[in-house]
């Protein structure tokens, strides 16, 4: 190969990494980084540096019965009769209106249980929509860089995502070292396709 020849094939391989890999980035990597959060946290219940979320409380708390967190719960619970004789009951005052609630005693993890979700680990999923509507929202291109970012696509998603990562005091979505490796090795193969397309390996 002459030294015009490889500056032309150099060349083209700028061209190239400019035109395609900003797309690629996009389309693979980040929606793969994407999964990689979701999996993680969702099978694992790990965060990014590796560690496991708080535990889903076992405090008592109140439910109707009637929400969407609540309608397996009251099924579960037995007979209308059975229900009425052994459930504690509370009546609050909201908006001007006497509301019924019972016990459940064994707090949120019973409630999942209830509803058949597992409890081992916090997921985040009850409704599935935050997860359902996370990940790319923004591809930003300039000549050396390539940014993309991850989070809720509508604001109910990315608030939920604040609220928990609020709780959490940790953000649930961010991306792990070995995650990142991994999809530091995607690009670099993505880039070596490139080479070898050219004649450059």
């Amino acid at each position: 190969m002459t030294p015009e020849d490889a500056a032309s094939r150099f060349e083209k391989l700028r061209q190239m990494v400019a035109k395609e890999m900003p797309t690629f980035i996009e389309q693979r990597v980040a929606h793969s980084a994407a999964e990689y959060i979701r999996l993680r946290v969702t099978q694992q219940g790990k965060n990014y540096l590796g560690g496991s979320f708080k535990p889903y409380s076992k405090k008592p708390m109140l439910t109707s019965g009637t929400t969407a967190k609540g309608k397996n719960v009251w099924r579960a619970m037995g007979s209308k009769s059975t229900r009425a004789r052994g459930l504690n009951w509370v009546t609050i005052k909201r908006g001007g209106k006497n509301i019924h609630l019972f016990e459940l005693k064994g707090g949120y993890a019973q409630l999942r249980r209830l509803e058949g979700l597992q409890s081992s680990h916090k997921d985040f999923e009850f409704t599935l929509q935050m997860w359902r509507n996370f990940g790319v929202t923004r591809k930003t291109t300039t000549q050396n860089e390539v940014i993309v970012t991850l989070k809720g696509k509508n604001p109910e998603a990315q608030k939920k995502i604040n609220e928990n990562s609020k709780r959490e005091n940790i953000s649930i979505i961010g991306l792990s070292d070995i995650e990142l490796k991994k999809l530091a090795k995607m690009v670099d193969k993505e880039l070596q396709r490139y080479i070898n397309k050219l004649g450059l390996s």
